[in-house]
């Protein structure tokens, strides 16, 4: 998880310094599109496992997934320690 925590980190200081031609910086700004975005890394995400399978185009489609998902959260101001909690709450296992 602590990968994750620097990449949030990473987003936020790009939202604050809200540099002109940065890509967070631009993304963050239009909500469709970063939702278009997700629904387009979603599906090359699955399309990845159907073709001649590839372990590292199919974990580089999950890294951006979940690099715009993470953008998504901090364009809601939504933590994702929440996540973390609702993993926790759904395995009822002792705390990730």
């Amino acid at each position: 998880m602590k990968y994750i925590k620097k990449i949030i980190e990473k987003i936020k200081k790009r939202r604050l310094k809200k540099k002109k031609f940065s890509y967070i910086s631009l993304i963050i700004k239009d909500k469709k599109y970063i939702k278009k975005k997700i629904m387009e890394e979603a599906y090359e995400f699955c399309n990845e496992s159907k073709k001649n399978f590839s372990k590292r185009k199919f974990v580089n489609e999950f890294c951006d997934l979940l690099f715009h998902s993470l953008l998504l959260f901090e364009i809601h101001k939504v933590s994702f320690s929440l996540v973390k909690e609702e993993m926790n709450n759904r395995f009822k296992k002792k705390p990730i």
